[in-house]
């Protein structure tokens, strides 16, 4: 007779997501998993699969939580200016108890350049948030709320890749001041 899972998926693939956050995928033994999904080796691979199916799980549930996080932040009252603001300051400012930086830009440093499943992730992620970008900007223009000669293309390459510099600038742990100033600066551009 199969036994029932003791365990929550989606709480233990969060567990699994922490720690490739705080440690990359390669700092991490199958061991370190074991100890910190709290669930033995054999219910991994039955429930996740091997450590790089893992890790792809993991990719796409911290892609869904980042991009339900977007969508919840912002409303139709913010101005473009005010919108951006917040995305990036979640970015710059992570609450207490969550690690700083960003899976896909651990992902792109550390694995991308040698393979290309999970490069194909990384490059879908970004893909999608400039094309979230497309869409605030292309809103912002319609409502007049930046110049009608401004390519939102363009701006939106900018914009993420400079919100792909402030994940990864956030792992040197710089002041928050100097964090601040450089949101402000980036933002003049809208």
């Amino acid at each position: 007779m199969a036994r029932t899972k003791q365990f929550d998926y989606n709480e233990v693939l969060e567990r699994a997501t922490e720690i490739f956050l705080e440690r990359g995928y390669d700092n991490t033994s199958f061991q370190d998993l074991v100890n910190h999904m709290g669930i033995h080796r054999r219910s991994i691979y039955d429930t996740y699969g091997d450590k790089k199916e893992l890790y792809l799980k993991a990719l796409e549930k911290y892609s869904n939580f980042i991009n339900q996080n977007y969508f919840s932040l912002i409303n139709d009252q913010m101005n473009v200016y005010q919108k951006f603001e917040v995305i990036f300051n979640y970015s710059a400012f992570p609450k207490e108890n969550c690690p700083k930086g960003c899976l896909f830009v651990n992902s792109a440093i550390e694995l991308a350049l040698r393979d290309h499943e999970i490069s194909t992730q990384v490059d879908l992620f970004f893909d999608n948030t400039k094309k979230f970008f497309v869409k605030l900007l292309a809103i912002a223009k319609e409502k007049k709320e930046i110049p009608q000669d401004k390519n939102i293309y363009d701006l939106a390459s900018y914009l993420n890749n400079a919100l792909i510099g402030i994940r990864v600038l956030v792992k040197c742990s710089p002041s928050n001041t100097e964090l601040s100033t450089i949101i402000k600066t980036t933002l003049s551009v809208l």
